[in-house]
């Protein structure tokens, strides 16, 4: 299954292949996740507003944003988002949510198309960082996370949220199959993307997890490094600073 993986990983089959499955996206993490994914969610909205002591008018970058959920949900709190995703499908449906969730006088979210591994901002502009199911799907996740940690301030936080590998051997078998059996079905329900799904599965099979993203986070000059599991390790929070 791990054939797919390299594939998937080139930039602009990358962004196609995220493209095709934008409209069902939301849907995938749902499922994935046990139906956690909002709950998850909110929990990385939790953290970096108290990293930040306060996210109101903060600048965020939110890197591989998607569908612009993860931003949405900071941008409520008051922080002034910037989403960016290599996927022009997925920014689609991120711009058409924003417009339809727009809350009071709230900044509006800025939605850019960039490769998270050459993010073309200034050093130190934004006040925090963060990733969510992102990091995993880079070609060069260190790469990815230099580059936050370069356009992040000073002592700035970043939070990393993905998914993660059970610590207990029957749990992590049954939650592996549920994987395995549920996301190639959606593909195949939802457009005859079977193998988009596929690599999915596979990207998260072959991940790292909580103590990989530490490592790397650590090469790469971050430091305070901390990480909490979510559902039973079925994911994790990785947070340090810059």
């Amino acid at each position: 299954m791990n054939t797919h993986e390299p594939q998937a990983k080139n930039p602009e089959r990358q962004a196609a292949m995220f493209s095709r499955i934008a409209r069902h996206y939301d849907l995938i993490n749902d499922l994935a996740s046990l139906g956690r994914d909002r709950t998850w969610r909110r929990t990385v909205t939790d953290e970096l507003e108290r990293a930040c002591h306060g996210l109101d008018g903060r600048e965020i970058l939110d890197v591989a944003c998607g569908t612009g959920a993860s931003s949405r949900a900071l941008a409520n709190r008051g922080a002034a988002v910037t989403g960016c995703d290599i996927s022009p499908g997925m920014l689609d449906i991120a711009r058409r949510e924003e417009s339809e969730d727009r809350r009071g006088a709230r900044t509006p979210i800025r939605y850019e198309c960039h490769d998270a591994q050459r993010l073309p901002f200034a050093d130190r502009r934004f006040d925090a960082v963060t990733i969510s199911y992102g990091l995993r799907n880079m070609p060069d996740p260190r790469a990815t996370l230099a580059d936050m940690r370069r356009v992040c301030r000073a002592g700035g936080p970043i939070i990393v949220l993905d998914f993660d590998t059970p610590n207990n051997p029957v749990w992590r078998a049954i939650y592996e199959r549920y994987r395995a059996i549920v996301l190639p079905a959606l593909g195949d329900l939802f457009g005859g993307n079977g193998d988009a799904y596929r690599y999915l599965d596979v990207s998260i099979d072959a991940w790292a997890g909580r103590n990989g993203v530490a490592a790397m986070l650590r090469e790469t000059g971050w430091h305070d490094v901390a990480y909490r599991t979510l559902s039973g390790s079925i994911a994790s929070i990785c947070r340090a600073r810059a």
